[in-house]
This record gives C-alpha cells, structure tokens and sequence, in this order.
C-alpha cells in the first residue's frame, strides 16, 4: 500500500512543481514539463537507484578508513517508486507535448 501512495505523490509533487515553475516565469505549463521531468528523473535515479557516485564515495571512505572492502550491491533492482513515479510523469508529459503540437509535428 505504501508503493502506490508513494507513486502518486511523486506524481502530484512534480506536477505541483511544474505548475510553479511555469507560473513563476509565465511559461507554458506543456512546454516546462519535458526538461523538468527529464531533471527529476535525473535527480531521482541518481539519489535513489543504481550506483550513485555518493553511494562509491561513502564505500571508499569507509575502505580507506578500515581497510575492509565493502561489498558490491547490485542497486539497480532497488530502484525506488520516485524513480519510477519520475519516469511515467516524463512519457506522460512527452506525450502531451506531441498531442498539444500535433500540427506542428503533422505538418
């Protein structure tokens, strides 16, 4: 149950966040929401999944502090529902660009 009110948050956030970013610099709402959601999910993957380089940076201090070699944990399974929320919140905004610009992309 906790997976999908997370999924959904991340939604109602970014586009809250969209909201004000266009709002804030007299945008269009459908013009911020592909580079801000190509950024979120950026920020997402890096802070939640796979290797980030703060995770390597954290394993090497404690290397070189202990000498105990941490074990490699394959993250990219972990990755989290914000990720995941990011990512549809992107595809759903790319689409909605292509159906708001149809005519400019039909010809």
């Amino acid at each position: 149950m906790k997976k999908p009110i997370i999924f959904i948050l991340t939604l109602l956030i970014l586009g809250i966040g969209n909201w004000l970013i266009s709002t804030l610099f007299n945008l269009n709402f459908v013009d911020v929401s592909i580079p801000f959601g190509v950024v979120c999910a950026g920020l997402a993957h890096s802070f939640t999944g796979g290797t980030s380089p703060y995770t390597r940076q954290s394993d090497m201090e404690t290397r070189g502090e202990t000498g105990i070699r941490m074990p490699f944990k394959n993250k990219a399974a972990r990755t989290s529902f914000v990720f995941f929320g990011s990512l549809t919140y992107f595809v759903f905004a790319l689409v909605m660009t292509l159906v708001f610009y149809r005519e400019y992309f039909i010809g």
